[in-house]
């Protein structure tokens, strides 16, 4: 007998019962962020939830070809994970400099790539760069399949950003996790996914990632209203209308993990006591649907808090779960002071506390829990134990690395290094490498050697690259190829420079001359150092003498020792690549506590040529008395005092308690008093203007097109 049209509907609606499935993941839940303001992270906390979900924005995150600003991204999940939260982060939205096509709205985010080549090298560099932090867990754009976020068909998503974007973040992280499509539960979402999953390998994604707003039939949503969420979930309203997620999934071969990574309701007037309550119903509601089904593992709740008082102009104001009672930046706010907690807030808080299935947050690792876990004085990030936020042992502090400084009287300046013999010269290697991609041939050797004497602190560092760059102004020097040397004489530690003994001096080779610049230094100290660079072939070689009046504090005599750190800026022609670090400290954030020491031997360094043989220098430049005055070009017979920060950093280091400037002054010309001012970091991110409260709120506004979604 042929089937009447409402047998074929009940045989296309069948499902596999939640019951029948084994389970495929442990029961979680998150929140959705966007950016990790401490008063964000701290609710968040504060709710019981595990998860937060951000926006790695790849037009905020990279936006000059080979430019990158992690800085802003890196405080967010530095806060997350100290908290015990893990992150998961969404990439997406094309920079305007990206060759692109298909634009129909003025906006360069939602346009598509011509290519995948950009997209697949972002994709690595965000991967790589936020492994190194402990994220593990990454989408691949967001709500593709509208177009106010993506104008490409879902073949253009799939071969011009899913396959590449996955196999990018594979072989940048082995043990990292794809998510996605992403895709909204509006419009013929089914179709697009259908497409998606049958265009694309299903082994693309190790977690499928899906939204849904749409209500319950026991809160008031009808059958003629539309879908609601047990609809879009598993449970097909009709057969003409829109297939269930759970049925579109099972025609691919889908049986992992399910995330509903946004869903929520929108509690409408502002304040409105029976809207807030439908609100906490709806949030129950979702978790019970969750608990109720083995292969939907995780929701991401939208969103921490009301988007109305941040951006007035915001058309979906109401999702939060909590409200701004206070007015100014969002990054200077408090929780929970300058908030009020919805009742949807705490039944999320209730419902995780009443359930043990749902895994709750993890107890922060030491070096995140703000604690002084092994009685030393230090914290997290300030604790040599510490490798990173993730790290649950602070009392493994690892030895020292110490230069041995021979003494060695009447070294000639010159960039030579005829006179200073074999003894004490340490070679860096790939462990000491920060970049954004593995060394490989050509790339940077360094090799490093100290000398002492009643002239001072000699330094010697051979740097072997097959490119030297740097046409940068002084206060910019460590954009290019170049080295930064920081002091901490009194070796007093501390999680920032201070005014007493702490220097950081950069050293450049720049249109075959000597420029240095001081970024770091007490009232005092002078800038009469000597100063010689050469280049022969791939080989530079920096030699540097800093007299006591430089350097203040320096040891005078044989025994005694000074802190130390030093770091090789490498840049080949297109923008920074990375560093290699002696010790940590100057890098991701200047943190005297974790640099190593410089011992003044009572030896003395035996004669010969202790440099690597090489082709005769094509160029060389040195300094008699010291380096450029600020503004000035170098010269080699150059004699005065060098540049000194009139300007300073170009972004906050990671936990460093020292916030630089954009931009950098004028620079002005030392005649004795070195600069207060912070150094630029040498890191990545470093080009990021200073993460103030308001630049954040300014942030958000730009963001705001692409991060407030239409349901």
């Amino acid at each position: 007998m042929r089937p009447t049209w409402f047998s074929a509907w009940l045989l296309a609606a069948v499902v596999v019962p939640s019951a029948a499935r084994a389970a495929v993941g442990d029961n979680t839940v998150g929140v959705n962020i966007h950016v990790g303001y401490p008063s964000f992270i701290a609710a968040a906390a504060d709710l019981g939830v595990a998860w937060v979900r951000v926006d790695g924005n790849w037009d905020a995150l990279n936006p000059a070809n080979g430019s990158y600003n992690w800085g802003w991204m890196d405080e967010t999940v530095n806060r997350a994970h100290a908290a015990g939260l893990k992150v998961f982060m969404s990439l997406g939205y094309g920079p305007a400099w990206v060759p692109r096509h298909g634009d129909t709205d003025g906006r360069a985010g939602n346009d598509v790539p011509d290519s995948s080549a950009e997209w697949a090298a972002f994709v690595t560099a965000a991967v790589q760069h936020y492994r190194a932090l402990g994220v593990t867990h990454f989408g691949l754009w967001n709500e593709a399949n509208l177009e106010s976020f993506f104008e490409g068909t879902p073949q253009e998503y799939v071969d011009l950003i899913a396959v590449p974007g996955a196999a990018a973040l594979r072989a940048a992280c082995a043990d990292c996790k794809v998510l996605g499509p992403e895709a909204a539960n509006v419009g013929e979402c089914d179709d697009w996914l259908e497409a998606v999953l049958t265009r694309a390998p299903i082994t693309t994604w190790d977690i499928i990632t899906h939204h849904s707003y749409n209500g319950f039939a026991d809160m008031g949503t009808n059958i003629w209203d539309g879908d609601t969420f047990i609809n879009a979930l598993e449970e097909q309203r009709f057969f003409f209308t829109r297939r269930s997620l759970r049925q579109i999934l099972d025609l691919a071969g889908w049986n992992g993990e399910v995330w509903i990574t946004e869903t929520g309701y929108r509690a409408n007037p502002i304040g409105d006591a029976g809207e807030e309550g439908r609100q906490a119903t709806y949030v129950r509601r979702v978790l019970e649907e969750q608990l109720a089904r083995a292969w939907y593992t995780n929701t991401f709740f939208y969103e921490i808090e009301d988007c109305g008082p941040a951006q007035p102009a915001c058309d979906i104001d109401g999702f939060g779960l909590m409200h701004a009672t206070s007015s100014g930046d969002e990054g200077t706010k408090t929780f929970p002071g300058d908030y009020r907690r919805k009742p949807a807030f705490q039944a999320i808080k209730d419902f995780i506390a009443a359930h043990p299935a749902i895994t709750g947050q993890t107890p922060p690792p030491q070096c995140g829990d703000g604690d002084d876990n092994d009685g030393d004085g230090r914290t997290d990030g300030a604790d040599r134990g510490c490798s990173g936020a993730l790290d649950d042992n602070e009392a493994d502090d690892p030895p020292r690395r110490t230069l041995s400084a021979y003494v060695t009287p009447g070294l000639n300046v010159d960039g030579e290094f005829t006179d200073w013999g074999a003894e004490g010269w340490v070679t860096l290697g790939a462990a000491d490498w920060h970049g954004t991609e593995p060394l490989g041939a050509g790339d940077q050797e360094v090799r490093v050697a100290a000398r002492w004497s009643s002239a001072g602190l000699a330094l010697a560092l051979e740097v072997t690259d097959d490119t030297q760059e740097n046409g940068h102004a002084d206060a910019d020097l460590w954009q290019g190829d170049s080295v930064q040397l920081a002091f901490d004489t009194g070796r007093n530690g501390g999680t920032g420079y201070d005014a007493t003994d702490d220097h950081e001096i950069n050293f450049a080779r720049v249109a075959g001359q000597p420029r240095s610049y001081r970024f770091k230094g007490p009232a005092g100290a002078t800038s009469d150092w000597q100063f010689a660079v050469q280049r022969a072939g791939t080989v530079t070689r920096y030699e540097i003498q800093l007299p006591p009046p430089a350097v203040p504090g320096l040891p005078t005599s044989a025994g005694n020792e000074t802190g130390f750190s030093f770091l090789v800026n490498d840049a080949d022609g297109s923008g920074r690549a990375g560093w290699t670090e002696w010790t940590a400290g100057i890098g991701v954030g200047k943190v005297p506590e974790l640099f190593g020491r410089i011992h003044y031997e009572s030896q003395s360094a035996g004669g010969g040529v202790a440099s690597s043989s090489g082709p005769a220098p094509q160029s060389s430049s040195s300094v008699a008395g010291a380096s450029s005055s600020a503004g000035g070009g170098g010269s080699s017979a150059a004699v005065g005092t060098s540049s000194t920060a009139g300007g300073g950093s170009s972004g906050t280091a990671p936990g460093s308690s020292a916030a630089g400037v954009s931009g950098g002054g004028a620079g002005r010309a030392s005649s004795g008093d070195a600069s207060d001012d912070v150094p630029p970091d040498a890191c990545a991110c470093s080009d990021v203007p200073r993460r103030t409260p308001l630049a954040g709120l300014v942030l958000l506004g730009a963001l705001a097109t692409f991060r407030r979604r239409r349901h």
